[in-house]
């Protein structure tokens, strides 16, 4: 988007213009998940799931509630790599183990091209707009296009502070 242009349907008021992302694939596309959620990337096998905790993750000492970019947008799952994060909620954070394809590249990301209201049927609110992907240097040849995504609207609140709770009670896993 240029300076001038109006901002689209689904860019939200205050979202910034570009922002620093980590690109990951997702199938066919891409998406674009801000690096200030991010506290480390991670290959599959960096990554074990608790005994009897289907939804608790572990890496380097530490649990993560774990949820799958793919079906949260209602895609089939990914399982090639994962994104830990760091989501702020109202009374901390929530750590999180993000299953995703492979990491892409790290770069400035902008919304490029609105996208029509009820597009992805799960988690709408989270996807902001649309960037080209596909001529950029060290994606893959067949993802043309990526989804920039508002992260902390993938979950409701109470959905967060569900996963919050249930990595908390949990705590380290070497204290």
């Amino acid at each position: 988007m240029t300076t001038g242009e109006p901002a689209s349907a689904t860019q939200r008021k205050g979202s910034p213009r570009s922002e620093l992302c980590v690109v990951v694939a997702c199938h066919t596309f891409a998406c674009a998940i801000p690096v200030r959620y991010v506290e480390r990337l991670a290959l599959d096998e960096d990554v074990k799931a608790v005994p009897g905790r289907s939804a608790v993750v572990e890496s380097n000492g530490e649990r993560f509630a774990a949820a799958n970019l793919g079906t949260l947008l209602g895609t089939p799952q990914l399982g090639q790599a994962w994104v830990l994060l760091r989501v702020p909620v109202a009374n901390g954070v929530v750590p999180i183990a993000l299953r995703t394809g492979p990491c892409l590249m790290v770069r400035q990301v902008a919304i490029e091209a609105p996208l029509l209201p009820g597009l992805f049927e799960r988690r709408g609110a989270a996807v902001l707009g649309a960037f080209t992907a596909g001529t950029q240097r060290g994606f893959a040849e067949q993802i043309a296009y990526g989804l920039v995504l508002a992260l902390h609207q993938l979950w409701e609140p109470r959905e967060l502070e569900h996963l919050r709770k249930l990595v908390s009670s949990e705590g380290r896993v070497n204290d």
